[in-house]
């Protein structure tokens, strides 16, 4: 979640609130992305000034970065670093998404201390999935961001009448007690934030197995068995991928016997795709809900009540040098359906934090097909290793895609991975609805 205020004090301290509150059950990370907040520069231990600006902006490790808070065995800091971070660079960067799925999926919390004024603070709003506004000052909220605990404007207070000598004595020392007041109030904010968090979207839905680097940080301890069908472990901190990965994926077989691996470790040949139904742009169902990121296959694979919903787009995608392998949920032609969906998913705490993606593209791999004759041929597809979804055509046959994806280039990967499956895909704007 996001904690943010205008007074940078009060933000901090409801954060390590409610960062102590939570650390009693379950792994913390506190980000100050106000910089160099006192409250957190107070608690760091170790003498590293890297944090968040380095991690983001030069590739400085997160584990590196994060250090135990002083007093407190679950919670870990990651300060703000050697330069500032209250620019659109860091609160708009997009590894915040990883960040936050990551956390949520292994029951561990991530707590963002911002400034509601940065450039880039509804971004990284959306890409955390809750804010929790705190203080005395009224801030504007990004529209369709979950609140927790938001603040109610203060009742006036009712005339009264001129105080006996007696009263006035005891208003004066109430006035007196009014900082350790102040700090009560703080203390019940993060109390009822914690019980918020721990409630609603960002309660665990599963524990999983991280790798060692990242478990160290995050989980620590006894972990619980996984009780879903497919067991998928959590979105890494970091970028980098583990060196047995390769390895270990090109193992992988799914329940079926069919090899995976060639979706793994096929990478781009650099030759053009070109996008056959030009036409159709006004028209594509481009959005989506973005839900996880993981840097395998095997990692990304979603749970059976998520491969359930409609149009879940299982797509590997190229960051830098960083190979990622993106789930995204739904095909919606506008906006506001993508928005109804997501809220739809939130209510249902199949995605605790979500946020909407612009992905327009898919690759097709059969067309003219009949409603009743779709599930054998995703059923067919799938004991090839492959994940498609269908969508339903306004003359009511359907198109089966697999993919989805911001750029014609984005989609080279997975169809070069296909090709050598034998299966020949064409880039199009994904068109239909979900059936």
């Amino acid at each position: 979640m996001v904690i943010a205020a205008t007074d940078s004090a009060v933000a901090a301290s409801t954060a390590l609130g409610l960062a102590r509150a939570q650390g009693e059950r379950r792994r913390v990370a506190v980000a100050d992305l106000i910089g160099e907040a006192p409250a957190i520069e107070s608690l760091l231990t170790g003498d590293d000034p890297h944090g968040i600006s380095d991690s983001f902006l030069y590739g400085v490790s997160l584990n590196k970065i994060a250090r135990p808070m002083a007093g407190a065995d679950n919670v870990f800091l990651m300060p703000s670093g050697t330069e500032a971070v209250a620019h659109h660079a860091v609160y708009a960067n997009e590894r915040w998404r990883r960040l936050a799925a990551g956390f949520h999926q292994v029951g561990a919390l991530l707590v963002v201390i911002a400034n509601p004024t940065a450039p880039g603070f509804d971004e990284l709003c959306a890409y955390v999935g809750a804010l929790l506004p705190v203080g005395d000052t009224v801030f504007p909220t990004p529209p369709g961001i979950p609140l927790i605990a938001a603040p109610a404007a203060p009742a006036p207070e009712p005339p009264r009448a001129a105080p006996r000598p007696a009263a006035a004595r005891a208003r004066e020392a109430a006035g007196k007690d009014e900082p350790s007041r102040r700090r009560r109030a703080i203390a019940i904010i993060a109390v009822l934030g914690a019980v918020a968090v721990a409630a609603g979207a960002f309660w665990p839905q599963l524990l999983a197995r991280l790798p060692e680097p990242v478990a160290s940080l995050i989980l620590g301890g006894q972990r619980g068995p996984d009780s879903t069908a497919i067991v998928v472990p959590p979105t890494p901190m970091d970028t980098a991928v583990r060196g047995d990965s390769a390895q270990r994926d090109s193992l992988l077989r799914d329940t079926t016997g069919a090899i995976l691996s060639a979706l793994d470790s096929v990478r781009p040949t650099g030759l053009p795709l070109t996008v056959e139904n030009a036409a159709d742009s006004a028209s594509a169902s481009r959005y989506a809900v973005y839900f996880a990121t993981a840097n395998t296959r095997a990692a990304a694979m979603p749970d059976a009540r998520v491969r359930a919903l409609d149009a879940v787009a299982l797509s590997p995608v190229a960051e830098g040098d960083e190979q990622w392998f993106r789930v995204t949920v739904g095909a919606a032609a506008t906006r506001a359906q993508a928005d109804s969906l997501l809220t739809k998913l939130r209510t249902q705490k199949i995605v605790g934090s979500g946020s909407i993606v612009s992905v327009p593209y898919a690759l097709r791999l059969a067309r003219n097909v009949t409603p009743t004759d779709i599930p054998t041929q995703l059923a067919e597809l799938a004991d090839r290793g492959i994940m498609a979804y269908a969508l339903l055509q306004p003359d009511g046959s359907a198109i089966v895609y697999t993919g989805a994806f911001e750029s014609p280039t984005q989609a080279t990967l997975l169809a070069d991975s296909l090709r050598a499956l034998r299966v020949a895909p064409v880039l199009v704007y994904r068109t239909g609805r979900a059936f």
